[in-house]
């Protein structure tokens, strides 16, 4: 019994001296200058509520097994409240055959191949997440954020190179327009209060019509899914 009043005790005195601090929290040190504050943990350096993003990147593909694809692009982004907003964005690439297309043709096949080459896309975006770290006496802030959306995707395949789908000697590539759903990933690492470095993993999904076997003896027209993964390197800029 004796215990058990003691632990309640304790328990009074700790729930009753335990103080809940805001993202508006600051430490009150007297002997710091009147015009400066320590945050707490919580506080954002770098605010994105009415603001907006203009990000320049590079991407290049992961997903596409038979051809190399780089490319780049253009996002435009409104934070309406810190953690949401609506991002529009562009992007271009180019594809070309890489050393897995070369060898599986000296064997005497022809690997079927379809790319996204360019895309316009409408996304929301959600920046819940935020943290700082120090580096070499250096403290760099962090933006992740997740995004979700449709896009408008241009796509080059190599339908052409079967003799049941286009004349014989036809190697071309075809270009088709497709919808998408698009998602992506990543954070800002800020260098400043304008700008920032962007890293972010984006991925598209559509439907589209492939070969069922690398022969061309069954007709191009089977529909069936596609996964299309990009890594986008760039600079932003929140004004």
């Amino acid at each position: 019994m004796k215990y058990l009043y003691l632990l309640t005790l304790s328990l009074v005195y700790l729930t009753s001296s335990y103080t809940f601090s805001s993202e508006k929290s600051v430490y009150d040190f007297e002997w710091l200058d009147d015009d400066k504050e320590i945050y707490v943990l919580q506080n954002r350096k770098y605010r994105k509520d009415g603001k907006f993003n203009l990000s320049l990147f590079g991407t290049m593909n992961t997903s596409d097994k038979f051809v190399d694809t780089y490319g780049g692009g253009i996002k435009a982004a409104y934070f309406f409240a810190e953690e949401w907003g609506i991002e529009l964005a562009i992007g271009l690439g180019s594809s070309s055959e890489n050393t897995i297309n070369e060898g599986i043709k000296e064997q005497g096949a022809v690997p079927f191949s379809r790319s996204i080459t360019g895309y316009t896309a409408a996304s929301m975006v959600w920046a819940p997440f935020y943290g700082k770290f120090n580096t070499f006496n250096l403290i760099y802030y962090l933006d992740w954020f997740l995004s979700l959306g449709l896009a408008s995707a241009q796509t080059e395949d190599n339908r052409c190179s079967f003799s049941n789908v286009c004349a014989i000697g036809n190697d071309s590539l075809t270009t088709e327009s497709v919808m998408a759903i698009t998602w992506s990933t990543g954070f800002y690492w800020y260098l400043s209060k304008m700008w920032s470095v962007r890293f972010e993993f984006m991925g598209f999904h559509y439907s589209a019509d492939r070969f069922r076997d690398q022969t061309g003896t069954n007709a191009y027209g089977e529909s069936t899914t596609f996964h299309n993964y990009n890594i986008n390197v760039g600079l932003n800029m929140m004004f």
